[in-house]
């Protein structure tokens, strides 16, 4: 009887049983995580005693029995929802490893490891560094994702987003062991900026400041910051999530700004994919170029390839030499700069650019090959893959490359050019009409530029690259879009038609604001400058400022000289240029409710 009655009591409270003990789970894994970055920071940002070592040891320890016992839990609890993981078999290896190193700890020093030398990785504290380190991303990136199932606008979570990396990253590099001779916390800040925000100010010597884990700090922010923050959360916690809610994947389809919901996925496995891809290749052919030519060997020439790979495709600008890339190391290095640009000009473009042409090649190959085993007759048409948008965003950067390159090349040939080859001279001229466009890498000193030469770096600084892109600026669609307006309002014509396609006029309305919010922040931010850099020529000013504004990262060298409060107006610059003024603004901005009247219309003066 009174079996019965335990029985029928477990059976009553079992939802309420298994929320606890989900709920115990969970609390587990977010505590092991947190313990986890604290370890890993103690570890690696501090010099460590012989007894600090032996205690982190023990604290590792614990976390994996932390990780391992809340994950089991999780696993019984959430059962059938586990088995819809997209990434199901890496979760389940992950967690056979958390078990594997857990059993070579407790029995490392026993007879039952002694025969299994090849086992012996189980007990490196390296590997389970790795491992905890791994698991602590993506857990917290399962709790990051649950929090967007609050109604919070995508405008505004985009930029807490960001705001977080950068306040992370800030941290990271005060850290002792990232610096070699400690660094002040607006210097930490600023850099953390630069390197979220992609864009490559810098008011200290990189090189002479910072440490290979500095660099490997700096590598990582610049990363998330360039594919964005929460497309590296997003993929985490779709891949290691059973259900999402319908609130939260409607908030990520806005900040992905992806069209239709079953899509997010594959659309962030995509990015993630093609931004490996590129890189690696980019780490490849840039070591190529550097071979045997760097003070350090190998080691040193690899880090270089991987960091200037990661830089260049999103746009950062930041180098681990001296004089950025006017080092006398690189130089002259014409092959490395152009294979640099080619990644800048990759990267400046956009992922939906290159997803739209691998459609096409895919349309192509697949129709070929129909054609060729006779399953489909040969026909001429002209596929409707490539859009307006990638026409636009191709022809204005085929413009702005030709008439950059052709620019500079005339007006810096008895300049800064004079003494180099043809072949220099086009090789430099070319890069330097590409790194503009919100990558910031320079090859020579920019004071010694010409007049018109500062002007076109302007131009096309304000310009920029194209939307969802690891670059920044106006965008070269939303200035394609306000021109062709401009044009039509001349020849008194209403529908804007572009490419055989009628434009919406919102997306008119959109471009003219986004051109009036960086007109006004641009002005308003040299004006502040005014106050704070009172000996600062004003040229001088306007060049920081649309440089910061525009994620580039080119200074007339005077970053360096900027006071603490003007540092601060340039890393919010350079925070409003990353998001973009669109969506920064309105992020702050309540939005308005429709009304069902309208007021008399009346013609205004103009």
């Amino acid at each position: 009887m009174k079996t019965n009655k335990i029985l029928f009591f477990y059976r009553i409270n079992l939802p309420l049983i298994q929320e606890l003990a989900l709920f115990f789970a969970e609390t587990l894994i977010i505590m092991a995580s947190l313990a986890s970055f604290f370890v890993l920071i103690y570890q690696f940002g501090f010099e460590n005693t012989i007894w600090m070592s032996v205690q982190l040891d023990k604290l590792l320890y614990y976390i994996l029995i932390a990780f391992f016992v809340g994950i089991t839990i999780r696993y019984i609890v959430k059962f059938k929802d586990i088995l819809q993981e997209k990434l199901l078999y890496l979760d389940i290896g992950l967690y056979i490893m958390i078990f594997t190193a857990l059993f070579g700890r407790v029995f490392k020093n026993t007879l039952i490891l002694h025969h299994l030398s090849f086992l012996s990785f189980l007990w490196y504290p390296i590997y389970s560094y790795v491992l905890i380190g791994i698991v602590s991303v993506i857990h917290l990136s399962r709790l990051t994702f649950m929090v967007m199932q609050s109604r919070i606008k995508p405008s505004l979570l985009f930029s807490f987003s960001f705001l977080f990396m950068i306040w992370v990253g800030t941290g990271l590099l005060m850290l002792p062991n990232a610096t070699q001779e400690g660094i002040d916390f607006i210097d930490a800040l600023f850099m953390a900026a630069t390197s979220v925000c992609v864009t490559g100010l810098t008011p200290l010597d990189p090189s002479a400041t910072f440490t290979e884990i500095g660099f490997l700090i700096l590598m990582t922010l610049i990363q998330i910051g360039g594919i964005g923050v929460m497309t590296f959360t997003s993929f985490f916690a779709l891949s290691f999530m059973g259900k999402s809610s319908f609130t939260s994947e409607m908030m990520l389809k806005d900040v992905l700004n992806e069209n239709q919901l079953g899509g997010l996925f594959r659309a962030i496995l995509k990015i993630l994919g093609v931004t490996v891809l590129i890189e690696g290749i980019g780490v490849y052919l840039i070591y190529m170029q550097v071979r045997d030519t760097l003070p350090g060997g190998f080691h040193t020439e690899i880090l270089f390839s991987i960091f200037h790979a990661i830089s260049s495709f999103c746009n950062a600008g930041l180098s681990t030499l001296s004089g950025n890339l006017a080092d006398p190391l690189v130089a002259h290095n014409y092959s490395l700069q152009f294979w640099i640009a080619i990644l800048i000009i990759i990267g400046g473009l956009g992922f939906p650019i290159v997803f739209n042409y691998v459609k096409l090649v895919q349309h192509l190959i697949v129709n070929g090959f129909n054609i060729l085993i006779g399953k489909q007759k040969h026909y001429i048409h002209r596929p409707h893959i490539i859009n307006v948008y990638t026409y636009i965003v191709m022809l204005s950067t085929a413009i702005l490359l030709v008439v950059g390159t052709g620019i500079y090349f005339f007006t810096e040939k008895d300049n800064t050019l004079a003494g180099m080859p043809f072949i220099g001279k086009l090789a430099s001229s070319f890069f330097s009409a590409v790194t503009p466009r919100t990558a910031g890498f320079n090859i020579v000193n920019m004071n010694s530029l010409t007049t018109t030469t500062m002007l076109l770096l302007i131009i096309l600084m304000v310009i920029g690259a194209s939307p969802m892109s690891t670059a920044g600026g106006i965008k070269t669609t939303t200035v394609f879009v306000a021109l062709m307006a401009t044009v039509n309002v001349l020849r008194n014509k209403l529908p804007l038609e572009i490419f055989g396609r009628e434009i919406l006029p919102q997306n008119i309305r959109r471009a003219l604001t986004i051109i009036i919010l960086y007109v006004s922040w641009m002005f308003f931010a040299i004006f502040l400058l005014t106050f704070t850099e009172k000996r600062a020529p004003l040229f001088t000013l306007i060049f920081e400022v649309i440089s910061a504004l525009s994620t580039v990262g080119l200074s007339l060298d005077f970053t360096s000289r900027l006071t603490d409060f003007g540092k601060v107006i340039i890393i919010i610059t350079m925070f409003i240029g990353r998001l973009g003024v669109y969506t920064f603004f309105l992020g702050l901005v309540k939005d308005s409710k429709r009304k069902n009247y309208t007021y008399p219309q009346e013609n205004i003066l103009m």
